[in-house]
């Protein structure tokens, strides 16, 4: 289909009462368009009337649906795709104090030990002190409590792991956070103890034991300096060509929510619940109480349940069917109970929400996919969606169970960064992306940290850790665009350039099918288009 879809554009803008006759607001001119359409997988231009798509097709063809008003944007030859949808994303607003500044992600003991002392001399007493940190600092035993009491005993100190699983706390910030020495574990989580009598926390602490503490945290951040970080997200995102975010939080959800209104960024946002647990069960009262963001701001929704089932191969969290390669005798541990993992999947149901779960390994994957089977005939699921969220453990002989059931895998490619860690860990199915392609699973793309894109399309088709899983650029941004709005219920509005989708468009700098691969990250957008309206210029095309 390389000529221009008339028939279909009439009949789209009679149907939306609009006379076919009309000129276009603005027309991109002169491109090399990506659509993710398989329909019509290219073309040359396209024309925009209100928030949708109307027209796309070549450039004589599109020419005609100018007039006078219309914008042109003669694009010069550049790469022009749907806008990005990051799938998985956390937004934490910073707690007011010191955030500590080290060279890497992976600063030693000794680089935090005297980077602490020094902002310690700095602060005066009572100031918080928050660093991230890697595995080195986290699977040292030896940095506790007690290590950091003898090193700043005068400021709270929390360290928290870069890959969200792990904190260790002075015993200041343990009486900030008002955990006491006597607390119980949360469901899904737990504090380590030292071996003395009574027992007392080291304040290392795991997993669901960190929710409340980062609610805690969160709750001292002004309305006004979230709405700014919220800003600031939106903005990097725009310039990067992400038109749509679904993010987590560890805001109070209705609060989160309210602050998503409030921005009135330009970019689509799906707020997803990410609850706490007590000692005693999950609270659900977020999910039963979704908030109903104003009909008038359309671009903020909320919708979902989150539960995180293990934790990561980083800190050996992630539950596997087999030990870890380097310690022989672990297998990682479920956060849940199987009985509990039902009761999560009983609940979507009865709640109409879709069930996004957080499995790292393959025992965790394989749990779900059991439950799933356990919860009804598999001919049931395909419609709810259910969602693993990084799925490095959806690996061979699971595939044919989540084609299935229609699981869909939403990926971090950046997750991929560290082969030698993975490994090290791990045998060399895990981590699978092409695989899952193959067998008809639906993916989806997330960054889960930095938000660049083109970092992760690289990776995603790279994937140094197992190269045999690389995915092509194409597929890449196909998982990224329409895979992500596929895996939010979206596909019918957004994630192609194709007659009635959402104007959510982007104009690259680069040709990101061409480039070579260190290349990628370089990439920025030069004009984003959101419902039809700039989002962000650079001022570049005319």
């Amino acid at each position: 289909m390389k000529k221009l879809l008339v028939a279909a554009w009439s009949l789209w803008m009679i149907s939306t009462g609009v006379r076919a006759q009309q000129p276009a607001d603005i027309v991109l001119l002169n491109g090399k368009i990506f659509t993710a359409d398989p329909a019509q997988p290219t073309a040359q231009a396209l024309a925009i009337r209100g928030e949708r798509i109307v027209a796309v097709g070549t450039t004589a063809e599109i020419t005609k649906l100018a007039g006078p008003k219309t914008r042109r944007v003669d694009v010069q030859g550049r790469t022009i795709t749907p806008g990005f949808n990051d799938a998985h994303n956390h937004f934490s607003p910073d707690a007011p104090g010191v955030h500590l500044a080290f060279k890497t992600m992976e600063p030693s003991w000794e680089e935090t030990a005297q980077t602490l002392t020094a902002a310690a001399a700095n602060a005066p007493a009572g100031t918080w002190l928050f660093g991230t940190v890697g595995a080195q600092v986290v699977l040292n035993e030896q940095v506790n409590r007690a290590a950091l009491d003898q090193l700043v005993p005068r400021h709270p100190v929390l360290l928290r792991a870069y890959y969200g699983h792990g904190f260790i706390a002075n015993t200041l910030a343990l009486q900030k956070l008002n955990i006491q020495d006597q607390q119980p574990d949360p469901l899904g989580g737990y504090f380590e103890h030292t071996a003395t009598t009574p027992p007392q926390l080291n304040g290392r602490f795991w997993e669901y034991a960190q929710w409340q503490p980062s609610r805690t945290l969160t709750a001292q951040v002004s309305d006004a300096a979230a709405l700014t970080e919220l800003r600031q997200l939106s903005d990097e995102a725009v310039r990067l060509g992400i038109t749509s975010m679904q993010l987590f939080s560890q805001l109070p959800f209705e609060r989160f929510v309210r602050l998503l209104e409030q921005a009135k960024l330009p970019i689509r946002v799906r707020a997803i619940p990410f609850s706490p647990t007590t000692p005693q069960q999950r609270d659900l009262s977020e999910v039963r109480q979704l908030p109903k963001p104003a009909a008038a701001n359309a671009k903020v929704k909320a919708s979902g349940m989150k539960w995180v089932l293990d934790g990561t191969p980083y800190e050996r969290g992630a539950a596997l069917r087999q030990p870890y390669l380097d310690r022989p005798d672990w297998k990682g541990r479920l956060n849940f109970t199987e009985a509990e993992v039902a009761r999560m999947v009983q609940e979507s149901v009865e709640l109409k929400q879709q069930l996004l779960v957080h499995c790292a390994g393959d025992r965790s994957a394989e749990v779900v996919l059991q439950t799933l089977e356990n919860n009804g005939p598999a001919a049931s699921w395909p419609a709810r969606r259910m969602r693993i969220e990084h799925g490095d453990g959806v690996v061979a002989d699971l595939l044919p169970r989540a084609k299935k059931l229609g699981v869909v895998v939403v990926q971090n490619p950046m997750h991929f960064a560290e082969p030698q860690l993975f490994r090290q860990r791990w045998s060399p199915g895990m981590q699978p992306l092409g695989s899952l392609l193959a067998a008809g699973v639906p993916v989806a793309l997330g960054s889960d940290g930095p938000l660049n894109p083109f970092l992760n399309i690289m990776m995603a088709s790279l994937t140094p850790a197992n190269p045999k899983e690389a995915i092509t650029r194409e597929q890449a941004v196909q998982a990224y665009t329409y895979g992500s709005a596929f895996a939010e219920f979206a596909e019918k509005d957004k994630g192609r350039i194709a007659v009635g989708q959402l104007a959510d468009v982007v104009v690259l700098s680069q040709d990101i099918f061409a480039v070579p691969p260190p290349e990628l990250p370089k990439t920025a957008s030069l004009l984003t288009l959101i419902g039809g309206q700039v989002a962000y210029d650079a001022k570049v095309l005319k």
